[in-house]
């Protein structure tokens, strides 16, 4: 009877071993503990499980980090689904938590981005609008003096804004408004109410036949003529290009070092469809947005039949001349 104990006991050791091996071997890891330290925008995430072998992560960001200790960088504010998982030699186990960033990048979150759309702290809402402004001088095409070097210039002196060459706004185009969200797509909003302010050259070029120098009129070029149409935005700082060719920034009072460009997604405009989609801010306060974009005439304006030559002489435009339109905006009350 003792030898059969003992014989029994040493079975059931083997198999204690081998279960315990083959459990080993399968190494799915125990319960994940997650701890976090916070600096701002930035987030630090640390797991623990035993028997894992490997910590794959999703922060919720776009970032997929790997590692016991992981950090996140969050541009907005607002809560981000994280997702840890622990690998095992056969088996993972996955833990899953809602981690909320109080703190946003101030490299967005910065006084041209928020003056820009109306950011509210309190609110984490962009609250700003801009429409045309009802008064005249509204746009102008403005000085062509201009560096070969780049498109961009010093917006210190501003009195040809007092001139008498704007053009009157098209009956019509005062009800679009156009605005910039601080949000995690960064989304543009341009709310024309299916009426469109385009300029006469590129309307014409883009198949809107031949309208004249500004019109409102039927747009199809996004959304299947849909108002409003959505893009997303962000601004660029560009630093002096040398010590001659320097810039500032007219921004809520003070002159910024640099220039400040909107650059917009899917092709889409702020004011009116022109050549470009890169707006230079020339001043921006809280109740007034002033730009500048390329309006350069297409090479093949008449060529492409919508325009004779002396059509295009009686205007003084030479396709491919270089032309910058300038656009004054109001916050929409």
């Amino acid at each position: 009877m003792k030898k059969f104990l003992m014989a029994f006991m040493a079975f059931a050791l083997m198999t204690s071993i081998a279960c315990n091996k083959e459990d080993e071997e399968a190494g799915q890891p125990g319960e994940i503990t997650i701890t976090t330290s916070v600096s701002d925008n930035v987030v630090t995430y640390t797991a623990s499980a035993t028997d894992a072998v490997k910590f794959v992560w999703d922060l919720g960001n776009g970032e997929t980090p790997t590692g016991t200790t992981v950090v996140g960088t969050y541009s907005f504010p607002g809560d981000y689904d994280v997702k840890c998982t622990a690998k095992g030699r056969e088996q993972d186990r996955v833990k899953s938590i809602t981690f909320n960033v109080a703190t946003g990048d101030p490299d967005v979150f910065n006084d041209v981005n928020t003056l820009l759309c109306g950011y509210n702290d309190a609110t984490g809402e962009s609250t700003t609008s801009w429409q045309w402004i009802d008064a005249e001088n509204m746009m102008s095409n403005g000085p062509r003096n201009y560096s070969g070097d780049t498109v961009y210039f010093n917006v210190i002196d501003d009195s040809w804004w007092h001139n008498t060459t704007g053009e009157p706004q098209p009956d019509g185009g005062l009800d679009d408004d156009y605005s910039f969200k601080l949000n995690k797509t960064m989304d543009y909003v341009n709310n024309f109410n299916t009426e469109f302010v385009v300029s006469w050259g590129w309307a014409a070029v883009r198949g809107y036949g031949s309208p004249g120098i500004w019109e409102d009129m039927a747009y199809t070029g996004y959304n299947n003529g849909s108002s409003p149409m959505t893009s997303s935005w962000t601004v660029r700082h560009i630093a002096d290009l040398n010590d001659t060719l320097k810039f500032e920034t007219y921004v809520n009072g003070t002159m910024k070092p640099g220039a400040y460009v909107i650059e917009l997604s899917n092709n889409s405009s702020l004011g009116m469809e022109s050549a470009g989609y890169n707006y230079q801010i020339l001043r921006l306060t809280p109740d007034s947005l002033w730009v500048r974009m390329d309006n350069t005439s297409p090479d093949n304006l008449a060529s492409g039949g919508f325009y004779t030559q002396a059509d295009l002489d009686g205007e003084g435009i030479v396709p491919g001349d270089p032309e910058y339109l300038y656009l004054r905006l109001a916050r929409k009350q």
